[in-house]
């Protein structure tokens, strides 16, 4: 194929991390497979292997001879994971987010059955909202918080409805536990959450949840504005803050099961 011919002519570097990619992609993979799948020469991708392996960025299974990741790349990523933070990455893509959305977007924390206010950014045309850093607002009537617990395990969902107080704050706001756990099953299925002006009068909002390394949701992150505008756009930018916020997660080392 095109695309392997052009392997072989890249360079060093780019064959060795096309190779570690490969192998982790497989877990455990043999050596001519490698340059099968990826048109190297046999030649080629021993050579690379076998530096890979002294390099202890692979390493080779006793019996089968098979590769995998090896030690050196665990303590890579458990520096990368070291440096990274929620609070220190959250802002590119809140501001990447804002501006592809026109409108404001929000970063939450659960805490208890509320959700805190810890970042926001704005896009130049988007409309000043009362909602200001550390605010709280109760889970079951904010998108961020119907975000966070519809990524939940759903036995965890379903007993944090059962014990929450549903309080109304508008004339939309879901109060009756069934009906919240159904509008929570639809989020976990589609991967993002709407508040339909059930927080606040005229605003509307989507938001995603984030997860961390081991998949566990940590937080959330919302588009918002007038809801006249954010509404009728809710299908696209619920696409959108739901590949935000995978990618964030990603950035937090979070990989998901195929």
């Amino acid at each position: 194929m095109e695309t392997e011919r052009g392997l072989e002519q890249s360079g060093t570097l780019e064959r060795g991390l096309a190779v570690l990619e490969h192998v982790g992609q497989h877990q455990e993979i043999s050596t001519n497979a490698i340059a099968r799948q990826l048109g190297l020469s046999r030649s080629a991708a021993y050579r690379i292997v076998g530096t890979l392996k002294k390099l202890e960025y692979l390493e080779a299974d006793g019996v089968t001879g098979r590769v995998r990741l090896g030690t050196r790349l665990v303590e890579l990523g458990a520096r990368a994971m070291a440096a990274t933070d929620l609070h220190r990455c959250a802002p590119r893509y809140l501001a990447s987010l804002a501006e592809r959305s026109g409108e404001t977007t929000y970063l939450a924390v659960p805490d208890n059955d509320a959700m805190v206010y810890v970042a926001t950014e704005r896009s130049a045309s988007a409309v000043t909202l009362a909602c200001r850093l550390g605010t709280r607002r109760p889970q079951h009537a904010t998108s961020l918080g119907k975000a966070w617990l519809s990524a939940l395990p759903e036995p965890d969902r379903l007993e944090r409805i059962r014990r929450m107080k549903l309080d109304s704050l508008t004339l939309k706001t879901i109060i009756d536990p069934g009906r919240l756990l159904d509008d929570l099953a639809k989020a976990s299925r589609r991967g993002w959450a709407i508040d339909d002006v059930e927080n606040e009068p005229d605003v509307g909002c989507v938001a995603a949840a984030v997860r961390d390394h081991s998949g566990r949701p940590i937080a959330a992150i919302s588009v918002a504005g007038p809801a006249q505008r954010v509404l009728r756009r809710v299908e696209e930018l619920g696409a959108t803050v739901a590949g935000t916020a995978a990618a964030l997660s990603l950035r937090l080392g979070y990989v998901r099961s195929r």
